[in-house]
C-alpha cells in the first residue's frame, strides 16, 4: 500500500512540476513581451502585467504543494532535533496534524469560501472571474492535505528520509 502511495505522490508531484514549469515558461514569453511592446513597439501591452500577478500567485501557491511534498518547506528542527527519538516523532505527528487542520480550515474551506464571493467580481485587463484567480488556494489546500494524509499514513511524520529508515528499525 505504501509503494502505492509513494506512485502516486510521484505521479502528483511531476503533473505539479510540469504545470508550474509551463506557467513560468509562459510567464517569461509574455513578461518578453510587456518589454518589447513597451519599449520597441511603443505600445504597452495591456494584459500582461495582471496576467502575470496572476500568474505568479498560481505558480506560489502550487509551487508551495510541491514544496512540502519534498520537505523543502521552512521548517524549524532545532528543537526537535534535540529531543529524544520518540519525543521527535510525538512532536511530528503534532506538526503534521497541525499543518493538516490548517490546509483543511484555512486553505480548502477558506478557500472555496473566498472563490464563491468573488467569483462575481471579474479582473479589469484579462476579464476573467476573480474567483479562479483565488481558486489556487483550495487547490494547494487539497494538495497539502493529501501529501500530510500520506505522510500520517505512512508515519513518516515530515521526518527526513534518514531518520525514517533509522525508526524504522527501531521499530522491527
Amino acid at each position: 500500500m505504501t509503494e502505492l502511495i509513494e506512485k502516486v505522490n510521484n505521479t502528483i508531484g511531476k503533473i505539479i512540476m510540469f504545470v508550474s514549469t509551463s506557467m513560468f515558461g509562459l510567464m517569461v514569453l509574455v513578461a518578453v513581451w510587456q518589454v518589447v511592446s513597451r519599449y520597441a513597439l511603443n505600445a504597452p501591452s495591456t494584459f500582461s502585467e495582471e496576467f502575470l500577478r496572476y500568474s505568479l500567485i498560481w505558480v506560489t501557491m502550487i509551487g508551495g504543494a510541491y514544496a512540502f511534498h519534498l520537505k523543502k518547506h521552512i521548517a524549524i528542527e532545532m528543537v526537535v532535533n534535540r529531543l529524544h527519538a520518540r519525543s521527535q516523532r510525538v512532536v511530528r505527528f503534532l506538526a503534521q496534524l497541525f499543518l493538516l487542520a490548517f490546509a483543511l480550515v484555512v486553505m480548502v474551506y477558506g478557500g472555496i469560501q473566498l472563490v464563491s464571493l468573488t467569483m462575481t467580481q471579474q479582473t479589469v485587463s484579462l476579464g476573467i472571474p476573480m474567483g479562479y484567480i483565488y481558486l489556487s488556494l483550495p487547490i494547494s489546500g487539497v494538495l497539502i492535505t493529501w501529501f500530510s494524509l500520506t505522510e500520517l499514513f505512512t508515519r513518516k511524520n515530515g521526518a527526513p528520509q534518514e531518520q525514517n529508515e533509522t525508526i524504522q528499525l527501531k521499530n522491527d
